[in-house]
């Protein structure tokens, strides 16, 4: 079900065009705030829940990239990464999210863990597995048709949605912010996370990577 959304390059319907904000760069002492290049308005951090749980394949390496993105940007301070594999964990009332993310092969028993944990996730990630897969690739496939992709080019390996608190889980002009992610990443190594993480809280990758915001010093 699940995964790396935002290849976000031509697929997501998460992830938009970038606005004009100011660029990303590295503070000069490390009391300075970062200025943060936003995706779009509507995908800034505060439309991401404060509380997110993480059910991931690499849940090790995935929670410490995402808690490494919040300690080192000052703008995300209140936001919190709990590790969803540890059942019975206690949840906030209000403003949480889930992020589910899985490299194809991997998916089945993470999916499951996830829905034993936080059965409130069964009928979404059953839609992403059933529907929104196949449609990305769908739409992947008819960019190549008209001649917006060049036909030699790679297949999707990323695929990914975010969720909204309505009814067909779109977002609406009421809708102030989504409250799950699910991504799955058919390539074999994690390039698809390496898209998506920054992009959960609204910012734009490329400028979190150029500023060394987004590299990880671990590999």
């Amino acid at each position: 079900m699940i995964s790396a959304v935002i290849l976000l390059s031509a697929c997501s319907s998460a992830v938009a065009a970038v606005k004009g904000s100011p660029a990303l760069e590295p503070p000069s002492d490390l009391g300075t705030p970062w200025s943060v290049e936003w995706l779009t308005p509507d995908l800034r951090d505060e439309a991401t829940p404060k509380t997110l749980i993480l059910c991931s394949d690499r849940m090790e390496e995935h929670l410490r990239r995402y808690r490494s993105l919040i300690e080192k940007l000052s703008v995300l301070k209140g936001h919190t990464i709990l590790d969803g594999s540890k059942p019975g964990l206690r949840k906030p009332a209000a403003d949480i999210g889930y992020i589910v993310f899985a490299h194809k092969g991997n998916e089945a028993q993470i999916v499951s863990n996830c829905v034993a944990n936080y059965p409130e996730l069964k009928h979404i990630l059953n839609n992403f597995i059933e529907k929104e897969i196949s449609a990305e690739q769908n739409e992947f496939q008819n960019l190549i048709k008209f001649g917006i992709l060049p036909k030699g080019v790679r297949p999707l390996q990323c695929f990914g949605r975010y969720y909204y608190p309505t009814e067909d889980y779109n977002p609406t002009g009421n809708s102030k912010g989504w409250f799950a992610l699910v991504q799955m990443d058919y390539s074999s190594d994690d390039r698809c996370f390496d898209e998506s993480y920054a992009t959960t809280f609204g910012i734009h990758p490329e400028s979190c990577r150029s500023a060394g915001i987004c590299v990880d010093d671990k590999k």
